[in-house]
């Protein structure tokens, strides 16, 4: 089912730019309200102030006798000067000695002299509709009032608040089309790759992903997963391999058994022939047994179940069991083994699993030697152990691909030497988890040499 697209990431992100957006407008905006009133009132205040010293300077100038003729100064300097157009004046008992007719409707104000600043004190009065800062201070006849209307700013101040009104909102709406939009296109690459993702499937595992070689975080993320594809397919394939192999393997001595258990339900037999049948059938189960316990030890080798027991082991010593345990198949072909060996070699390992190891090198030296040869195991410090048969040799084109499973070099060979491919597939395993490394070297008509090295033990 589609999701609804208030859950897409493109609309979270759309919303999420345009909700910070919005929140960085309302914070500048109460700054710059913040920063505007605050600049009216210095403004205004710097302004106040230049009126009082003028206003000062003007009292200051008069005689005690002048001082009985104030009001009448007073008006005529307000004709001439605009530091008096707001004023009013109050002696030092609260009478009033001037105001213009502007202060009427000021409220009353009772202040002592002795209690204000030479600076005076402001503040914003309402008279009406008009705002007005008035500036109180102590003069030498008592106290002056000097007004400053400022509803001028006021205007300006409401000026930006509708443009910040009206205009946020455009933006905001612009804003969020233009992020939708930028979302898209930057998300574009993930719909490519859920698509080009939904169109693989195991009949086509080789489908990849788009990448743009830009290096960005999307780019990254499908080479990624391109790798694990390329993994998974490599994985699939051996595993389908596997199966199709085991299956061909095992189907062969299941089809030798059947096909025994048939004739012989066909029509009475001989004691001999009931006795070659049943060895038949002895010798298919056993194959097949082995056939079993190598596929199981390479699953379990596949899900990292098999776990080897690594402790002081003398590689001398197992070297010369696997000798003694294979020399009766090499004198039934008339071969010689020749084991060369120190007397110890210490290493830590599984004595069991490298038991295995030698045995399997040597049951392949074994089967592809011709008659009177000779097998040599040599084994040299570092814990370095090679296997080396005068038989027909492995081709160049073979050799990368002997240690892979169920591979052989001859089609047929399983039919005549009763192997199925794993023994060295087992054999690498069990040396790579040793921390060793296996190789071979052969030439056609000449004889192959497999080397083991070991991780040598520190005791």
């Amino acid at each position: 089912m589609t999701k609804p697209r208030t859950r897409s990431i493109r609309f979270r992100l759309t919303a999420s730019y345009t909700g910070v957006l919005a929140m960085t407008f309302a914070l500048i905006g109460v700054g710059v309200w913040i920063a505007l009133e605050h600049s009216i009132q210095q403004t205004a205040d710097r302004e106040l102030y230049t009126r009082l010293t003028e206003v000062r300077r003007y009292i200051d100038s008069f005689s005690a006798d002048d001082l009985l003729h104030l009001e009448e100064e007073f008006k005529e300097e307000s004709l001439l000067s605009q530091s008096v157009a707001n004023i009013r004046v109050s002696g030092a008992q609260g009478q009033w000695l001037f105001r213009t007719p502007s202060t009427d409707r000021w409220p009353s104000r009772a202040s002592d002299p002795a209690k204000l600043s030479m600076r005076g004190s402001n503040v914003t009065i309402r008279v009406g509709h008009e705002l007005i800062r008035v500036l109180t201070a102590p003069v030498k006849l008592g106290v002056v009032e000097i007004g400053l209307s400022i509803d001028g700013f006021e205007e300006v101040k409401r000026g930006f608040l509708w443009s910040l009104a009206l205009g946020s909102p455009l933006l905001l709406v612009l804003a969020w089309l233009g992020g939708y939009w930028l979302s898209g296109r930057a998300l574009k690459p993930v719909d490519e790759i859920s698509q080009a993702a939904s169109n693989i499937s195991v009949q086509d595992l080789s489908a990849r992903l788009p990448a743009a070689n830009v290096g960005d975080e999307l780019d990254r993320l499908s080479r990624v997963l391109n790798d694990m594809l390329a993994r998974l397919e490599s994985a699939f394939h051996r595993i389908t391999e596997f199966t199709a192999d085991a299956s061909h393997e095992l189907r062969t001595p299941v089809a030798v058994i059947q096909t025994t258990a048939e004739l012989m339900q066909a029509r009475p037999r001989t004691v001999e022939e009931h006795l070659k049948a049943w060895g038949n059938v002895t010798k298919e189960t056993e194959r097949t047994s082995h056939l079993i316990a190598d596929l199981l030890t390479l699953a379990r080798a596949d899900s990292a179940n098999l776990e080897f027991e690594m402790r002081p082991i003398d590689l001398s010593t197992i070297a010369q069991a696997a000798v003694d345990e294979m020399r009766v198949m090499a004198e039934a072909k008339q071969l010689e083994l020749v084991l060369d060996t120190p007397k110890r070699c210490p290493m830590q390992g599984d004595a069991d699993a490298l038991h295995r190891v030698l045995c399997i090198l040597l049951d392949n030296a074994i089967k592809f030697s011709l008659g009177s040869a000779e097998i040599r195991v040599l084994l040299t410090h570092p814990a370095i152990l090679k296997v080396s048969d005068q038989g027909a040799g492995i081709a160049p084109e073979d050799l990368p691909l002997i240690f892979e499973r169920f591979y052989r070099v001859s089609k047929d060979r399983s039919r005549k030497t009763g192997g199925a491919g794993l023994g060295l597939s087992i054999a690498r395993f069990i040396v790579e988890r040793h921390g060793g490394k296996i190789e071979v070297a052969s030439e056609l008509g000449r004889g192959s040499t497999f080397t083991v090295a070991f991780r040598v033990s520190n005791t």
